[in-house]
């Protein structure tokens, strides 16, 4: 039986296993499917997991659930309260009103940052990784970078971009504490037992634009890596948009590798450009999503030629980290799979 777990860490390490690593987040499989017949066909488990726990002493947090699974969540702090409400969707719960409303609301915000503490939950990790044994991969997921929980958690996509305009410099006061915040995480993450931390991604190039990226975003990456680097670890973010505009800020960045990348036909950059513009990085990317949808010669043929992009495949791995419609998993995963198998090193 195939040890995948060795296989992902060496390509991880920026070596090259007989066979590309492909492997799905295991949070993605519908209710009721059995993964068991693409495991033992060849693919992996990659299973992103929390290492610590957020806590805000002084914060009072109260979540009110309505009938429907819709939650308001109250945050009552020295300064004020601030409320967000999260919609119940089909997979998930999708946030339609974000703690951020006025100007005002930014002291309140940037109390509640200040006050937070990350307390770790290393055991809890430990035992995912006994879990999975050697069928996939357990790495570490942490959170967005300051500016992205910004524009994700605490103003929303389109509020962001008038508060960039409007409240620049209480943005970017609220910016500042979280920076100041993950310096407390970095350490918390570097000390823990994995060797593979996730930080932040979806990053939207045409959105924040790839100064802000380079300005304020790799910042945070080189000093979350520069602390993890000391402990011998590897940090990786989530970069599953279009990355043209940034390749250099993520070529000069201390990051190890780029996970979820989407090649053509649904994102801007190929494999081949990826791994020129990012000489020493691993990828490890998603496969395109689009893809899944179509015949299974077309998938074969797609995967073979991703896997021919790649060279010398050292540090490259393959995987799913969108949804597929459940009736096209299997399908889709076995072509992918035995065009992996019929090109071997």
């Amino acid at each position: 039986m195939r040890n995948h777990r060795d296989e992902i860490e060496l390509a991880l390490s920026g070596g090259a296993p007989a066979f590309v690593p492909f492997s799905f987040y295991d949070v993605l499989f519908p209710p009721g499917f059995d993964p068991q017949p693409l495991l033992a066909r060849g693919m992996a488990i990659c299973a992103r997991r929390d290492i610590w726990t957020k806590v805000t002493p002084n914060v009072k947090v109260t979540d009110l659930r309505e009938p429907d699974g819709s939650i308001r969540t109250i945050y009552e702090t020295p300064l004020g309260s601030l409320s967000s409400y999260n919609k119940a969707a089909a997979l998930a719960h999708v946030m339609k009103e974000y703690p951020v409303k006025s100007r005002d609301d930014y002291r309140i915000a940037r109390f509640i940052v200040d006050d937070a503490q990350y307390v770790p939950q290393y055991d809890q990790f430990l035992a995912e990784i006994t879990a999975i044994g050697q069928s996939g991969k357990v790495i570490a997921h942490t959170c967005y970078e300051p500016l992205m929980d910004i524009q994700l958690r605490w103003v929303g996509q389109e509020r962001f971009c008038f508060e960039l305009a409007d409240n620049p410099d209480a943005l970017m006061d609220l910016h500042e504490a979280l920076v100041r915040s993950h310096r407390r995480m970095y350490d918390v993450s570097a000390k823990s037992p994995a060797d593979c931390i996730l930080y932040g991604g979806n990053v939207v190039p045409e959105m924040l634009g790839p100064d802000r990226v380079r300005d304020l975003i790799r910042p945070c990456w080189d000093a979350f890596a520069d602390r993890v680097h000391e402990q011998g670890k590897f940090l990786g973010c989530h970069l599953d948009a279009n990355n043209r505009a940034i390749l250099e800020t993520v070529r000069d960045s201390g990051l190890d590798f780029v996970e979820a990348f989407t090649p053509p036909p649904d994102c801007s950059v190929s494999v081949n450009e990826a791994l020129e513009a990012w000489p020493g990085k691993r990828l490890w990317i998603n496969f395109p999503s689009s893809v899944h949808l179509q015949e299974d010669a077309w998938i074969r043929e797609a995967t073979v030629e991703i896997i021919r992009q790649a060279g010398d495949r050292k540090g490259f791995l393959m995987g799913v980290t969108e949804d597929i419609p459940a009736q096209h998993i299997g399908r889709s995963c076995t072509a992918i799979l035995d065009a992996i198998a019929a090109c071997p090193l």
